[in-house]
């Protein structure tokens, strides 16, 4: 493992190299200057992530800005045209901006479900992968409970990477706000992988209760007459088997999986389970991401039928890391559930 991230830091500072060299070829400004801002550029993914104030949102904005200008690079080989090069730089910042604005438009995704188990109907108001932080923009958290509520839920469920930052205190300021989620039978979330990456999981899951996020974590609890079993994140090693967490419970009703990742669907379907809920990809979150996204994941979003299992896969509701969607689409879900009555 050790190996593998000292590679990529080379693979990583390599690269860099090559696009500082051509930026430079094209403004040739002072030489110490120009390499003096582009190192701390260059390295403020990496300083953000230690907590150096404001090169957090830097770095943010720098990994996207990395990924597309190897594109340009890679062309800069072959059309040595300074014009060319100075456009598609100048495309690349256009595609940031845009993106940047896409991803706070946020689309409600609808589904109607049929489970042919007796139940009532409900409204499911579906968000996975939030991801606040310190450096989500003001009002942030303030906007999505305001869009929660004019879906009037039923059950509100959150699918993981509610929470993303080593520091609480970005969550702790949020907590009177998410206790203003309406829904008439509660809040229930699951852990996701960020929420392990972030450390200190026992003051995630205080502030969660405190907010009125029930989490379940490998479990299940019996809401709106329907078995509701929130797993831990797949990351976490000695995660229950599902069966095991299903002993002793009611099968003849319906029974609805909350999950993070979209991995190993033969499990629920195998065990009975009527729905799934997941998130975790993103979709890729911009181009050409959801390529790959594509090949890793069964169904790495919108919907799915396996036999008697239905999977329902999120894009998410904010971003990881970049505050940018490209060819992709932040979401909020509102899924029909419709019981044999």
């Amino acid at each position: 493992m050790r190996y593998f991230f000292v590679l990529i830091l080379i693979l990583y500072t390599f690269i860099n190299w090559q696009i500082g060299r051509q930026i430079y070829e094209l403004v040739k400004i002072n030489k110490l200057v120009f390499w003096g801002i582009f190192i701390i550029l260059a390295l403020s993914p990496i300083l953000g992530r230690f907590g150096v104030k404001g090169l957090d949102i830097i770095g943010n904005y720098w990994i996207v800005f990395f990924y597309y200008s190897i594109i340009v690079v890679f062309i800069g080989f072959f059309i040595s045209s300074k014009q060319f090069i100075i456009g598609s730089y100048g495309l690349v910042l256009l595609l940031i901006i845009f993106g940047t604005v896409h991803a706070t438009n946020i689309k409600v995704e609808s589904y109607d479900v049929s489970i042919p188990k007796p139940g009532d109907d409900l409204n499911i108001v579906l968000l996975s992968d939030i991801h606040i932080d310190s450096a989500k923009r003001t009002g942030y958290v303030q906007k999505m409970v305001r869009d929660i509520n004019y879906l009037q839920p039923d059950l509100v469920l959150l699918a993981g990477d509610i929470f993303d930052d080593r520091d609480h205190q970005a969550l702790e300021r949020e907590i009177e706000t998410l206790r203003g989620i309406e829904s008439k039978y509660g809040v229930y979330g699951v852990l996701g992988n960020h929420e392990y990456y972030g450390g200190n999981l026992d003051e995630t899951i205080r502030i969660f209760s405190e907010a009125n996020i029930i989490t379940l974590r490998d479990e299940y609890i019996e809401v709106a007459g329907v078995n509701l079993i929130g797993r831990d994140d797949v990351s976490k090693k000695d995660r229950k088997k599902l069966e095991e967490i299903m002993t002793g419970m009611d099968k003849s009703k319906p029974i609805i999986v909350l999950d993070h990742q979209p991995v190993n669907l033969e499990e629920p379907k195998n065990n009975g389970v009527d729905l799934q809920l997941s998130g975790h990809t993103h979709k890729g979150q911009f181009f050409p991401n959801q390529f790959v996204t594509r090949k890793l994941y069964e169904v790495d979003h919108g919907y799915l039928a396996m036999d008697n299992l239905q999977v329902i896969v999120s894009s998410g509701y904010g971003t990881w890391g970049p505050p940018v969607r490209l060819g992709t689409q932040s979401e909020i879900v509102v899924v029909k559930v419709n019981f044999a009555n």
